[in-house]
C-alpha cells in the first residue's frame, strides 16, 4: 500500500509593490516561525515554513513588481493558493491586476488580505467593487473569495488570516503520496564562492535524502547538504517542504524539476541547451569574430549581466529587448577581472544585481573606462534599462546641479513680480537651466529674464549671496520655493 501524508500547503503571497508584501511576510515570520537548533536565524532560501495551531504553512518569498511576471507565473505553478495583498488606501495598482491575470491563467484558489486598514478615513467597500471589475467578487459581494481585513504592521487579524488558509487548505485536502519518485521544483538558484551552485527547492512528491544523486534536466549531482529555512541541516525532506540543496555539479534554472537517478523518467542529458535560447537571444559566442560580428549591426546596447541568483538573472534577462540589446554575457555571481576586461574589448555596460563590488573591480572598471552598474532593487534596473533601450540611438542625458537658491520674499516693481532670493549652494548664473520646486517636486522650468543685486544689473550670483530675478515665462511662485540651476550632461 502506497504511504499518503498530508502536507502543508504552499502559498505564494502577490499583489502591488508597496502594498505590504513584505510586511505581511516579516510580520508572519517574526510571530509565527518557531526557533530551532540553529538559535533561529533565518536561512534564505526563497521560501519557509510557519507554524499556525500546530500546522505548518509554506510560504514562498516571492518578488512583487510587475516585472517579475514569468517568475510569478512559475511560482503559481507549484503553488496551492495565492494570498492576494491589497492595500486598503490604494485600492487595485496595474501590479494587482497583473497578479489577478496569474491567479486565472494558473486556476489556483484565492484569499485577498486587504491590508493597512490600521490608516484613517478608508474606503473599504470602493477597494472591494475595484477587485469585483476584475472578476474577483469577495463574499462580501456575494462571490466566493474570502476577504480578510488585516494590518501587516500591527499584526491585526493575520492570525484570521492564517485561519483562512489552513482551513482552504483542508478543503483542497492536500495530500502527497511520500513513496512516489522524487518531485522537487527549483524556486531559486545561486552560485556560493564557498557552497558552490544552490538549489532553493520545493518538494513535491517523494523525498528528498541525502546522498541521492539527483538531476534537473542538464544538472546533475549528489546531495551533499539539505539546509532548511532556519539553518538546520536535515537527512531528509518530505512534501510540502522547502530545502536547499548543496551538491548540484551546476546552477540549475528556476522552475526545474528535480529527479532522482534511476527513476523512470528521462534521464538528464549529456549535451546542455543553450540558456541564450531561453531568452530568444540566439547563441552568444565570446569568440572574437562573433562579437565583431554582432558590433557591426545597427548601434544596441552592449549588456554583460551578472546577478545573485539564477531567478533574479532570468527575469531581467526576459526584459531585454533584443532589437535593442546585445547580450555579450551572463551569469550567476560576482563579477570579475574577466568580466570587466571583456566589457572593455566590446564596449559593454555592466549590469550587476545584489551583488558586492569590490574595491578592485570598481578601480580596473574605472581605468578601463568601463561603465559599471550596481543595483539592489529589480525594478529600478529594469526601469533604467528600459529608459536606455528607449533611448539608444539618442545620448543618455543627466543633470549636474550647479546651485540653488530660495525665494525669501516677493515683491513688484514696475509691474514686474519679482522674486528676492537667497544662494544656499553653488553659484546660479542667468543663462542656467533652472527648476523651479516646492516640497521636491518641480513645478515650473523657469527662464531668467533678469538678475539684481539691488540697483545693479548681474549675470551670476554666488553662495550666501542674494538677488532679485524677473522671468520671461509666467508662473506662480512664492516664498520657500526653491530654484535650481543645472546642466545637461551626456553619458
Amino acid at each position: 500500500m502506497k504511504k499518503i501524508n498530508h502536507r502543508p500547503p504552499v502559498v505564494t503571497i502577490m499583489g502591488h509593490v508597496d502594498h505590504g508584501k513584505t510586511s505581511l511576510l516579516d510580520y508572519i515570520r517574526k510571530t509565527k516561525v518557531t526557533a530551532r537548533e540553529s538559535g533561529g536565524i533565518t536561512q534564505h532560501i526563497g521560501a519557509y515554513q510557519a507554524e499556525h495551531q500546530g500546522k505548518k504553512i509554506t510560504f514562498i518569498d516571492t518578488p512583487g513588481h510587475a516585472a517579475f511576471n514569468q517568475m510569478r507565473a512559475r511560482g503559481a505553478a507549484i503553488t496551492d493558493m495565492v494570498v492576494l495583498v491589497v492595500a486598503a488606501n490604494d485600492g487595485v495598482k496595474p501590479q494587482t491586476v497583473e497578479s489577478i491575470r496569474h491567479i486565472k491563467e494558473t486556476k489556483v484558489p484565492v484569499i485577498v488580505a486587504l491590508n493597512k486598514i490600521d490608516l484613517p478615513n478608508l474606503k473599504i467597500d470602493n477597494v472591494k467593487a475595484q477587485l469585483a471589475e476584475h472578476d474577483i467578487v469577495v463574499t462580501d459581494f456575494g462571490g466566493d473569495v474570502e476577504v480578510i481585513e488585516i494590518s501587516a504592521k500591527t499584526g491585526k487579524n493575520v492570525d484570521k488570516l492564517l485561519d483562512t488558509i489552513l482551513l482552504m487548505a483542508e478543503l483542497l485536502q492536500l495530500k502527497a503520496e511520500v513513496d512516489q519518485p522524487l518531485r522537487a521544483v527549483v524556486i531559486e538558484s545561486s552560485k556560493d564562492v564557498h557552497k558552490g551552485p544552490l538549489a532553493s527547492v520545493i518538494v513535491q512528491t517523494g523525498s528528498l535524502k541525502l546522498r541521492q544523486d539527483i538531476y534537473a534536466h542538464d544538472v546533475q549531482g549528489r546531495v551533499r547538504a539539505l539546509i532548511a529555512d532556519h539553518g538546520q541541516q536535515l537527512n531528509e525532506a518530505l512534501p510540502g517542504q522547502p530545502v536547499e540543496i548543496i551538491g548540484l555539479k551546476s546552477v540549475p534554472t528556476v522552475g526545474d524539476v528535480i529527479k532522482e537517478v534511476g527513476q523512470d523518467y528521462d534521464q538528464p542529458t549529456q549535451q546542455k541547451e543553450a540558456t541564450e535560447a531561453k531568452f530568444n537571444f540566439g547563441q552568444v559566442e565570446t569568440a572574437a569574430d562573433d562579437l565583431l560580428a554582432l558590433l557591426e549591426n545597427k548601434p544596441k546596447l552592449n549588456l554583460i549581466v551578472k546577478a545573485d541568483v539564477q531567478g533574479t538573472l532570468e527575469v531581467i534577462l526576459q526584459n531585454l529587448d533584443e532589437e535593442s540589446v546585445n547580450l555579450i554575457d551572463f551569469g550567476v555571481g560576482a563579477v570579475t577581472e574577466s568580466d570587466i576586461t571583456l566589457a572593455a574589448s566590446t564596449q559593454a555596460t555592466v549590469i550587476s544585481f545584489h551583488l558586492k563590488l569590490p574595491k578592485n573591480i570598481i578601480n580596473l572598471a574605472k581605468n578601463s573606462q568601463v561603465k559599471l552598474k550596481s543595483y539592489d532593487i529589480i525594478y529600478q534596473l529594469i526601469e533604467d534599462l528600459q529608459k536606455q533601450m528607449l533611448h539608444l540611438l539618442e545620448p543618455t542625458i543627466d543633470e549636474v546641479e550647479l546651485g540653488r537658491a530660495e525665494i525669501l520674499q516677493i515683491f513688484e516693481m514696475r509691474g514686474e513680480k519679482i522674486a528676492g532670493v537667497k544662494v544656499k549652494t553653488g553659484e546660479i548664473k542667468k543663462n542656467d537651466l533652472f527648476h523651479l520646486q516646492r516640497d521636491d517636486k518641480i513645478i515650473a522650468n523657469p527662464v531668467i529674464k533678469s538678475m539684481m543685486h539691488g540697483k545693479e544689473i548681474i549675470n551670476r550670483v554666488g553662495t550666501k549671496n542674494e538677488a532679485g530675478l524677473t522671468f520671461k515665462n509666467k508662473f506662480n511662485f512664492q516664498v520657500g520655493d526653491i530654484i535650481t540651476a543645472y546642466k545637461k550632461v551626456t553619458d
